[in-house]
């Protein structure tokens, strides 16, 4: 087997960031770097860069990548975890666009006049949120599909954007405390799929029917982090790496067709 290795030009910013790595509908290749994305096309072997519109905010704190995700229509998009905003890098353009994601609603309300202030001398960060954040994570595209999803690790919601439109909408999930996802991976039937850093189950989220479900992890204190759907062999299977244990976790997802054999096995 014939391994290679492509490293962007000095000129532009290194691969880095919380490095994500997804491949768009035109077959390129994208990559997160310290302020942005990179597109890489495997045929000529060549990289363009996107930077972030903001790296820096006026404390000086930098608006590092953290998930990528590429559209069936060749575009980048990345998330800047510190600054509660979403990077498109726009194929037909070759400009980077950005998108800040709606406060958490009621939250601001309650702060004081006082604390308000406070809050704007704080040098915040993906680790030091305001209380108000979305913290948008990592993502994924609908590969048949027009949208976008987003883990909103602070919000405890799930972020919706049209590729097309740019239009963005928020899905809560039950219990923001508990309930905080971190990567998204949506499958062919356009589910969006994620686990949740801070429980023990994973979740399939059907847009047509505006409907979650939960499936449980068979470990405790898991801290799982990344998800991904296969459906190379003809049925789905959802990969768990279990961060906290040394584990990979495999769901089979068995079809009507499977559910109807088991169904005649038993009788």
């Amino acid at each position: 087997q014939e391994i290679k290795v492509f490293t962007p030009p000095n000129s532009m910013s290194p691969v880095g960031g919380a490095v994500t790595v997804d491949v768009d509908g035109k077959q390129k290749i994208w990559a997160s770097s310290t302020d942005g994305a990179l597109q890489f096309d495997p045929v000529t072997e060549k990289f363009t860069e996107f930077k972030s519109v903001t790296t820096k905010n006026e404390h000086g704190t930098l608006g590092s990548t953290y998930g990528v995700a590429a559209d069936r229509h060749g575009n980048g998009w990345w998330a800047q975890m510190a600054f509660d905003t979403i990077g498109k890098g726009n194929i037909e353009t070759g400009k980077s666009e950005a998108f800040k994601l709606p406060e958490v609603p009621g939250i601001k309300a309650r702060q004081t006049p006082e604390a308000l202030e406070a809050y704007k001398k704080l040098e915040v960060g993906f680790s030091f949120p305001f209380p108000w954040d979305q913290g948008p994570r990592r993502m994924g595209t609908d590969k048949n599909g027009d949208n976008l999803w987003i883990g909103n690790s602070w919000g405890g919601s799930l972020t919706k954007i049209d590729v097309k439109t740019n239009e963005i909408s928020i899905v809560p999930l039950a219990d923001a405390k508990t309930e905080q996802p971190y990567h998204i991976h949506v499958d062919s039937q356009h589910n969006a799929w994620g686990n949740l850093w801070t429980a023990d189950h994973i979740f399939r989220y059907d847009p047509a029917l505006g409907r979650f479900t939960r499936f449980d992890l068979p470990r405790r204190g898991t801290e799982s982090r990344f998800i991904s759907v296969d459906e190379s062999r003809g049925q789905l299977e959802v990969l768990v790496p279990i961060y906290r244990t040394g584990q990979m976790g495999i769901m089979t997802i068995r079809s009507e067709a499977d559910m109807a054999a088991a169904k005649r096995a038993v009788q």
